[in-house]
């Protein structure tokens, strides 16, 4: 088969445009991974929490008053600055409230829509860490579901409309609904590690 030059062209800007996506994947992985994975303990950032409220509150009011002191950065460039400081635990609840917060205002096609697919890494990690099996396995089936609808977020971005992907896009709903039914038991799974651990957490 003959390939004319228009043909050429049109292959050699595909594979172009092929490589500068992976270029940006690999590159939004790498920053997402090195929010999870770095970690200096000399300089963590361990805030005073008083002993009483420690010992009465409980699943998200807890989750949020541990939250709340380390839930510091203005911008990306001090997240990364401040992930650092940050322990595995640490990492976990402070990477998980970004899905739960996006999720619970307007299900996981706005966690998509916002562009919070960077901290899907540090998301699932923190997921493992607390053995959250439910809800690991949700988020990585909602992940999939992105993927392989992800030109019509695309579309959809390029004229700034989202509700085609709410009527169209049904699967998030049951995924969405599946969200809230676990939601309950991840805020007490983070509690508990919290609890077993609290050192990673406060100073007490």
């Amino acid at each position: 088969m003959k390939w004319n030059f228009n043909t050429r062209s049109y292959l050699l800007c595909l594979i172009i445009l092929l490589c500068i996506s992976c270029n940006e994947t690999h590159s939004e992985k790498r920053v997402a991974m090195e929010l999870y994975n770095t970690f200096e303990p000399s300089n963590h950032l361990q805030p005073e929490m008083e002993k009483i409220e420690f010992d009465t509150l409980h699943n998200a009011d807890f989750c949020f008053a541990v939250l709340k002191p380390i839930n510091i950065a203005l911008n990306k460039n001090e997240e990364i600055q401040l992930s650092k400081r940050l322990s595995p635990g640490q990492k976990a609840l402070y990477f998980f409230w970004y899905l739960d917060a996006e999720v619970n205002n307007g299900g996981f096609i706005q966690f998509y829509w916002n562009g919070k697919r960077m901290y899907l890494p540090p998301i699932i990690e923190g997921l493992k860490l607390i053995n959250d099996s439910a809800m690991l396995h949700l988020v990585m089936a909602a992940d999939k579901e992105f993927i392989a609808n992800e030109d019509k977020f695309m579309k959809q971005k390029e004229i700034h409309n989202w509700e085609p992907l709410y009527n169209n896009l049904k699967k998030f709903d049951e995924y969405d609904s599946l969200y809230y039914l676990y939601n309950h038991h991840t805020m007490s799974l983070i509690e508990k590690y919290v609890r077993q651990f609290p050192n990673e957490f406060v100073k007490l």
